[in-house]
């Protein structure tokens, strides 16, 4: 982070909400859900609740109970859509991160294409730009990703701070995103450390780790047994069929992809974890019946610029046992290079979080009930710049080292 930018100016009260306001993307006219995520400029939300009902949310913040709103986006307002809180640890009473459900009051309520819209409250990280640029890296590779965009959100006319806007893992999305509406979709719900071990044929055991989020009321069977054999694959199958055991029923490329990746943004809470599998989903296409990993909340990326390029992949069966394959092994080192090619051309990396950085600035020092200091936000945005410019050249010094050649 560039000196220029380091002295935080004070922003008078009677200013904040006029200067905000002037923060608003775009004209009113022919609008799109690109539109709407598009991450050039600083959008502004416009809820309008009952002040009981806004009070109710945020005092029984753990509960997933909706209540009716209205959204203004851009000029257009939207009724009668549903509002409730959202997230696991990140949950908060105080600036509550919001689930809105276009479609909860009417099963034909959509938004410029959307049924849903997450809005991050971006608490669990200081900096507050981590999980936008993260997202934007994984697009720019050629991962299937959530689209994010930050916005300025007010509630009944009061500045209720600066959100991330999400694209929702969904039936739309995986159409936009993999051309296949109608497979089966799963988010993985972390229980416990678990890393892709066979469970044994109770589908249960399955069951509790995956929940349905597309064709939920598919059988048991239908639903969880194409996860178990893919595990069973996984763990089961011998070294010199591993590969394609696995292939038929898992798009290992795609997942070699992500994980590169997940390396380059020394992310610790992904597929690969610190504390076993965490934040994805998995989808089924509807025709082929293979599987996909598919990222999600990437809070915890872009912490440590020498985060060990190999860490937790011995305890992953999957990972470790594709690594043992010879092809795949190459494929992956030639993912982890495209990666820092990717991440170093033209300085993307550093200049995209620099960029998402002066875009927030104002508003995330006026965000009046973020749970930490104008100084330690300033702070943390000089890490994940810093980690920006040097992560990429560590991970090729690390290919180098353990892949050989490159």
């Amino acid at each position: 982070m560039s000196d220029r930018h380091a002295p935080s100016r004070v922003i008078r009260p009677a200013c904040l909400l006029a200067f905000l306001l002037l923060l608003r993307a775009g004209s009113v006219g022919a609008q799109t859900a690109s539109t709407l995520f598009d991450d050039s400029v600083l959008h502004t939300l416009q809820i309008a609740i009952h002040s009981r009902d806004w009070d109710r949310l945020r005092s029984t913040y753990l509960e997933n109970d909706y209540y009716p709103a209205d959204l203004t986006w851009n000029g257009i307002r939207v009724t009668n859509v549903g509002v409730r809180s959202r997230g696991r640890v990140s949950r908060s009473g105080v600036k509550p991160g919001l689930q809105i459900d276009f479609a909860h009051y009417s099963t034909r309520g959509q938004f410029l294409g959307l049924q849903g819209l997450v809005l991050d409250n971006l608490l669990q990280d200081k900096s507050m730009i981590r999980e936008r640029v993260a997202m934007a890296f994984l697009r720019r590779f050629g991962v299937p990703a959530s689209r994010e965009a930050f916005a300025t959100v007010f509630v009944n006319g009061q500045y209720a701070g600066l959100y991330a806007m999400v694209e929702e893992v969904d039936s739309m999305f995986a159409q936009r995103a993999l051309g296949d509406a109608n497979g089966a979709l799963f988010e993985y719900r972390w229980l416990r450390p678990y890393y892709g071990e066979y469970l044994g044929d109770d589908l249960d055991l399955y069951r509790q780790l995956f929940e349905p989020r597309a064709r939920e009321y598919g059988s048991v069977f239908d639903l969880y047994d194409p996860i178990r054999e893919l595990l069973r694959a996984i763990n089961d199958t011998p070294a010199e069929s591993f590969r394609d055991a696995v292939w038929m029923r898992l798009d290992l490329a795609a997942l070699l992809r992500l994980v590169a990746a997940d390396v380059l943004l020394g992310e610790a809470d992904g597929i690969v974890s610190f504390a076993g599998m965490n934040n994805f989903y998995l989808h089924r296409h509807s025709t082929t019946q293979r599987h996909q990993f598919l990222p999600w909340d990437k809070d915890y990326a872009l912490f440590q610029w020498n985060y060990p390029i190999m860490d937790g992949t011995s305890e992953h069966p999957l990972i470790r046992r594709a690594l043992e394959d010879p092809e795949l092994r190459t494929l992956y080192a030639g993912f982890l290079v495209e990666a820092v090619e990717s991440a170093t051309a033209a300085d993307w990396l550093e200049q995209e979080a620099q960029r998402a950085y002066e875009q927030i600035r104002e508003a995330a020092l006026a965000d009046p009930v973020k749970p930490y200091t104008n100084q330690e936000f300033e702070a943390e945005v000089a890490v994940v710049v810093d980690l920006a410019r040097r992560r990429p050249a560590f991970v090729r010094s690390e290919v180098q080292r353990l892949f050989g050649g490159r």
